[in-house]
């Protein structure tokens, strides 16, 4: 008797080929995304604009012919006309005036030149005054700052500021001054700023 049985399998798998074939389709390509804006770069011409030349220090080689102390820690006080000596100081509220009368750490302060960004006539013996306790609280230096008339408050120094440079001008003796700031010509009544009061101050010193 013949055997069949492979020809069968063969029919077979070949019939179950033909099934299990995808039918031919036409070839569709994968859709294409639209290009996305592209991010811009910032151009040369966008670049930040330049801030000026760089900060210097004021000439102050003037004041120091005027016995008037720099750099070191001062109290700053009105002169003996006022009726006593009223010491520049700052409240913890952040206002200053003159009503201290001895040295405490709210009074010392430091008086050095004022940063400008050119030397000029006008910006001559200009200076910044700052907080100087004895016991330094950390962080970032405070500066009297002349926020309008007759109103000072004590605020983080920020260099080149016209609001915190002070104008010297020497005044009679050796070692007397008078003040101006942005808004405030300093004159001082019973310890107040007033547009009325005695404007000669000095610097005193202090070692502890």
């Amino acid at each position: 008797m013949r055997r069949v049985f492979p020809l069968i399998l063969t029919v077979a798998v070949l019939a179950g080929c033909a099934t299990a074939a995808p039918e031919d389709t036409p070839f569709s390509p994968a859709p294409v995304e639209a290009p996305s804006s592209p991010v811009s770069s910032p151009s040369r011409s966008a670049a930040p604009a330049t801030t000026g030349p760089k900060l210097v220090d004021a000439n102050i080689s003037e004041l120091k012919g005027f016995a008037i102390d720099l750099g070191v820690p001062v109290v700053v006080v009105t002169t003996g006309d006022a009726g006593a000596a009223y010491h520049l100081g700052s409240h913890p509220d952040g206002s200053v005036d003159f009503t201290g009368t001895a040295v405490t750490e709210s009074t010392r302060m430091k008086l050095r030149a004022a940063k400008v960004r050119k030397r000029t006539e006008a910006n001559k013996n200009t200076i910044v005054i700052v907080a100087a306790p004895a016991i330094a609280a950390g962080g970032a230096e405070s500066c009297v700052t002349d926020k309008a008339k007759a109103v000072l408050r004590m605020e983080t120094c920020r260099p080149g500021d016209a609001t915190q440079a002070w104008r010297v001008t020497p005044a009679g003796d050796s070692g007397l001054f008078e003040l101006a700031g942005a808004h405030t010509a300093i004159k001082v009544d019973q310890g107040r700023i007033t547009d009325d009061g005695w404007s000669a101050l000095e610097t005193t010193a202090v070692t502890s």
